[in-house]
């Protein structure tokens, strides 16, 4: 598709000028705005790793975007997972979360993982997205993607300062992943783990990049659980080291009190955009996380599909039994009722919604 090429080729060259400072004025106002960020170039149906010099990870380096451009005008943007951390003993004690660097290096040990058997894999019978550009977020600040804030933890003798700096760093990504493929046709907001709430929590802001395209929600594994069967110590130990009350705001103050009134409240946003849950019953690690035993998370995920994902127009669950954690990865092995997981997800981007169904046992 040689109109994709020209339209990026263009884009670079206008960025080079505002890079230059060709035109450019110091009081830049909406009608003067900033300069325009420059479109990602790198080989294409290759993963590529592309530095990003205005992000920061926990420890304070800055980090990057892994990249594997098409001719598609479709795009996947997939946050990574890797835990959570919110004060001094997750942070530094318990080490519940990934932590900085996360650079080129790391992501060069980690494409091999990623490039086979799963929804970014080019060679996958059945795999939607094996055609479209993939956007790889990395996750490196313990924060779900939503974080802004900077906090000094201690433990003992020693005393730490933690970047969480998710959500700067999302926006940072967003602005240039737009500028890549400036009108794209179809958009897949996805994430696994920690990267499933990012996913969710940073719909709105990805949206609001591309108000034209078709884009559609896929969440696997990160269940925004009604009121408190995330406890509301365990949400106000979050907001407090986070600071992300301005993203909640932004999207509806209800969802602090009640996280899973995000789903409500994007669907009224964006009416016609299909989103999905993807989760086992008793998922080990995020229940975990919440500090529920099994058979409560199982009742609160179960609640979470039947009273607040159901009634809505184009929500869905894909809920398998078990204790499995992330689904993406691995999609090949995963059905609900008879349905293989891949068959679903083309069903989310193809069927009327009376053949799309939450399943679960």
């Amino acid at each position: 598709m040689r109109g994709l090429r020209e339209t990026r080729k263009l884009w670079a060259v206008l960025a080079a000028v505002s890079v230059l400072g060709v035109g450019c004025r110091e009081d830049e106002t909406p009608d003067n705005p900033a300069p325009v960020e420059p479109p990602i170039t790198t080989p294409t149906h290759t993963w590529s790793w592309v530095d990003f010099p205005n992000t920061q990870c926990d420890e304070g380096t800055p980090t990057g975007l892994g990249v594997n451009l098409s001719e598609s005008k479709n795009l996947v943007i997939f946050f990574n997972g890797g835990g959570a951390c919110w004060d001094a003993r997750t942070c530094l004690e318990q080490n519940t979360s990934s932590h900085g660097p996360f650079t080129k290096t790391q992501f060069d040990q980690l494409a091999p993982r990623i490039s086979t058997g799963n929804i970014f894999d080019r060679a996958l019978a059945n795999n939607p997205y094996k055609d479209w550009n993939h956007f790889f977020i990395p996750y490196c600040t313990g924060d779900l993607h939503i974080g802004n804030a900077d906090n000094v933890y201690t433990s003992g003798s020693v005393s730490v300062t933690f970047h969480h700096k998710g959500r700067p760093n999302a926006e940072a990504f967003l602005a240039r992943i737009a500028s890549t493929v400036p009108e794209p046709e179809q958009v897949v907001v996805t994430g696994s783990s920690a990267g499933g709430y990012g996913a969710v929590l940073n719909y709105a802001l990805v949206r609001s990049h591309f108000p034209t395209a078709k884009v559609f929600l896929l969440d696997d594994s990160g269940p925004m659980l009604k009121s408190n069967a995330i406890p509301a110590p365990l949400r106000a130990a979050w907001a407090n080291a986070w600071k992300y009350d301005a993203v909640m705001n932004d999207i509806d103050p209800a969802v602090k009190d009640d996280f899973s009134a995000i789903h409500p409240a994007l669907s009224r946003k964006f009416p016609e955009d299909r989103m999905a849950l993807l989760s086992s019953t008793q998922d080990q690690v995020i229940r975990g996380y919440m500090g529920l035993t099994p058979d409560l998370f199982q009742a609160a995920l179960l609640e979470l599909s039947s009273s607040v994902l159901d009634p809505l127009a184009h929500t869905r669950a894909f809920i398998v039994p078990g204790q499995s954690h992330t689904m993406l990865l691995n999609p090949g092995g995963y059905s609900a009722q008879g349905v293989p997981l891949l068959e679903w997800i083309n069903q989310m981007h193809t069927a009327d919604d009376a053949t799309w169904k939450t399943l679960r046992p």
